[in-house]
C-alpha cells in the first residue's frame, strides 16, 4: 500500500500517527517511505501535528528521518511557531537544539515569541528568551510580544519581557498603540 495516499483534507497515515504520538506506527509508516514532508490542505505537516500535542520523542523522530524543521504552513506557521504556540516546552527547546530558525515569521510577521507570549507560556517566552529570541521583534501591523501578553492581561510574562529588555514604547503601525495602551484597552 501506498504510505503517502492523502484524502480530500489531505491527511496522510504519517501525519495521524503523529498528532497521536503512535511511535511504532511511525517507524513502519517511514519504513514504507512514508514522507515526512508531505503537507495537507492547510500546509501542515506531521512534524507540525506532532510539535502541537507535545510529542516530544515523535518530533525527534521525525527529524531524524529528513523533516524538514522550518517548513511552513499555509499561514507561515512553522512547527516551533505551533509548539511555541501551545506551551511545548521541551518540544520548543528539542526544536531549537535542532536547528529550527527561532526568529521566523510567518504570514503576519507572528514569531513563537510572539505567539507564547499571546498564550501566557511564560516559560516558553523565557525559553525562547534565553535561546537568543529578539524581544522586540515586530508583526506586519507592528505588535510585539509584549503588547500581545499585555492585551491577553499575562502579568506574569508581562513582567518576564519587560525584565528582558522588552520595550514599553514601541507603537503599533498607525495606530499609537503601545504595550500600556494595550492594556488599559482590556481593562487591565
Amino acid at each position: 500500500a501506498d504510505a503517502n495516499v492523502q484524502p480530500s483534507i489531505g491527511f496522510t497515515a504519517l501525519m495521524f500517527a503523529a498528532g497521536s504520538g503512535h511511535e511504532r506506527a511511525i517507524e513502519l509508516l517511514l519504513q514504507r517511505s512514508a514522507d515526512a514532508n508531505l503537507q495537507d490542505s492547510a500546509g501542515v505537516t506531521a512534524l507540525m501535528h506532532a510539535a502541537s500535542k507535545g510529542h516530544e520523542r515523535v518530533v525527534d523522530l521525525l527529524i531524524e528521518r529528513d523533516a524538514e524543521i522550518d517548513l511552513q504552513d499555509s499561514k507561515g506557521y512553522t512547527a516551533l511557531v505551533v509548539a511555541a504556540r501551545c506551551g511545548h516546552e521541551r518540544v520548543v527547546e528539542l526544536l531549537l537544539q535542532r536547528g529550527a530558525e527561532i526568529d521566523q515569521q510567518d504570514s503576519d510577521g507572528g514569531t513563537a515569541l510572539i505567539f507564547a507570549a499571546r498564550s501566557g507560556h511564560e516559560r516558553v517566552v523565557d525559553l525562547l528568551i534565553r535561546r537568543g529570541a529578539e524581544v522586540n521583534l515586530q508583526n506586519s501591523a507592528g505588535g510585539t510580544a509584549l503588547m500581545r501578553a499585555a492585551h491577553h492581561g499575562h502579568e506574569q510574562v508581562v513582567d518576564l519581557l519587560i525584565r528582558r529588555g522588552a520595550e514599553v514604547n514601541l507603537q503599533m503601525s498607525g495606530a499609537g498603540v503601545n504595550a500600556p495602551v494595550q492594556a488599559a484597552g482590556c481593562g487591565r
